[in-house]
């Protein structure tokens, strides 16, 4: 079955998700897009794959790196099925961009529990919130993660809460000398302003609305079961377990107020929801139970277009 076929991780499984979620894209560019297949838009389609395989390639080195979950191949399976069933995080915009730089945020804030060149982290994971919130401004709100990280971790050292400061106003300093010199501050300024929505009438939409519920009840439901497997054993998970709830939290909050409510802001959810479910799929004893799991998740990325 298929729980069981994902349970390790082999060169095989790469290519199932790979193709699953080509399937995914194609539906999604098929279905949302008016495609003239002209050579530049068959260019600029595999250019973004390219860069999705990127992606991939960035949350399967975090997860490893990390410990984040078991030796698997879950969290891949996850998060291709996830971009299944919110296809509008599939577009090439803003907020993609941003997301895609989030990335390279998680990369290092999820290492600052090794002793490993902690300055760095701590200044790279300023840099790369900063960078992210360019294109999208709550992405600021991931500062709160790094903090997190540094109290969960014991690195409460002074400096150890400037780096990360430092390191977020370094491209916002560069981007304002550019505007400063092109006479163009309010250009600037315009980027410092949070726009928000309470306009919930696209979380409405069936499609957008059931996998959103479903996700949640899943999501809170293996918080507390993993959980209370993680908090009963002395080890080196909760640190990194804190951060994945946390990192779901803000990611939540980011998507109650993002302005566009068509599902494309469920992409901050992605990589905590990967995590989650993964674990408790982990710690599931029936097989059964993981079918369930699995199989309605996939269910779930097909209908939406039903729906």
């Amino acid at each position: 079955m298929i729980a069981n076929f994902f349970k390790k991780t082999k060169p095989i499984h790469a290519i199932f998700i790979g193709a699953l979620f080509l399937v995914y894209y194609l539906m999604a560019v098929l279905g949302y897009k008016n495609l003239n297949f002209s050579f530049l838009e068959v260019f600029v389609q595999l250019g973004i794959l390219l860069l999705f395989v990127v992606i991939f390639f960035l949350i399967r080195f975090i997860n490893r790196k990390n410990f984040l979950s078991g030796l698997n191949s879950y969290v891949l399976l996850l998060f291709a099925v996830l971009f299944g069933i919110f296809p509008k995080t599939l577009e090439l915009q803003n907020i993609f961009i941003a997301h895609f730089f989030l990335l390279l945020f998680f990369r290092r804030v999820y290492s600052i529990r090794t002793n490993k060149n902690i300055k760095q982290k701590l200044f790279d994971s300023g840099f790369w919130i900063a960078v992210a919130s360019i294109f999208y401004i709550w992405c600021m709100l991931f500062l709160i993660l790094v903090y997190i990280a540094i109290l969960v971790n014991d690195k409460k050292q002074t400096r150890h809460l400037i780096i990360p400061l430092v390191g977020f106003a370094t491209p916002y300093f560069i981007l304002l000398t550019y505007y400063i010199f092109t006479d163009n501050f309010d250009v600037f300024l315009d980027y410092l302003v949070f726009k928000y929505s309470l306009d919930f009438g696209g979380y409405l939409q069936l499609n957008v609305l059931f996998p959103a519920i479903f996700l949640l009840i899943i999501s809170v439901w293996g918080i507390l079961k993993v959980s209370t497997n993680i908090f009963s054993l002395t080890n080196d998970l909760k640190p990194s377990w804190l951060l994945i709830i946390t990192h779901f939290i803000i990611a939540l909050y980011i998507a109650i107020f993002a302005v566009e409510k068509n599902g494309s802001s469920f992409i901050f959810t992605f990589f905590p929801i990967a995590i989650i479910i993964a674990n408790y799929l982990q710690i599931l004893e029936l097989k059964i139970s993981k079918e369930i799991v699995i199989y309605s998740l996939l269910i779930l990325s097909i209908s939406i277009y039903f729906l």
